[in-house]
């Protein structure tokens, strides 16, 4: 299996302002300005399909982007067989026998564009969720970020 792709923080420096991968110490990235520095971490974060996060110069929380073009896949029941389809669509991307074949499928796209894989029951329920990277924030935590952001502000 590849390595997890990491979120790029935005960090202040006594050298100005550095991109660096979630976890880790070592700047890929120095720049003199913020907006350079910002900039750069977007179109990183898009081509990795993760999320960029801004520190202001005390490294405190300052702003978050987590667009991902990418959606989560889930396995569902389709006739004989089981489909793979893209989150908020309804149109197959590929049906497969077994519900196996179709998981592993599932997992391998998730894991290649750092998205999540939720497996559905023959009812419809969900029965198991499978998120690669294990920084990868949920729904409710990107949305507590933009909370607390939007009250930082005020």
């Amino acid at each position: 299996m590849s390595k997890a792709k990491k979120h790029e923080h935005i960090v202040h420096r006594k050298e100005g302002w550095a991109v660096r991968a979630a976890g880790s110490e070592k700047p890929s990235s120095l720049f003199k300005t913020r907006a350079e520095a910002i900039d750069y971490a977007r179109e990183l974060a898009k081509k990795h399909n993760v999320c960029m996060v801004v520190h202001d110069e005390d490294g405190k929380f300052d702003e978050f982007d987590c667009k991902p073009e990418f959606k989560n896949r889930h396995v569902v029941k389709k006739g004989p067989g089981w489909g793979v389809i893209a989150e908020g669509g309804n149109e197959v991307e590929q049906i497969f026998e077994t519900k196996g074949a179709a998981m592993a499928y599932a997992y391998e796209l998730a894991e290649k564009h750092n998205v999540c894989a939720l497996v559905h029951s023959e009812d419809g329920k969900i029965e198991s969720k499978e998120c690669s990277p294990e920084d990868h924030p949920g729904i409710l935590e990107v949305f507590f970020m933009n909370l607390k952001m939007y009250f930082n502000r005020l």
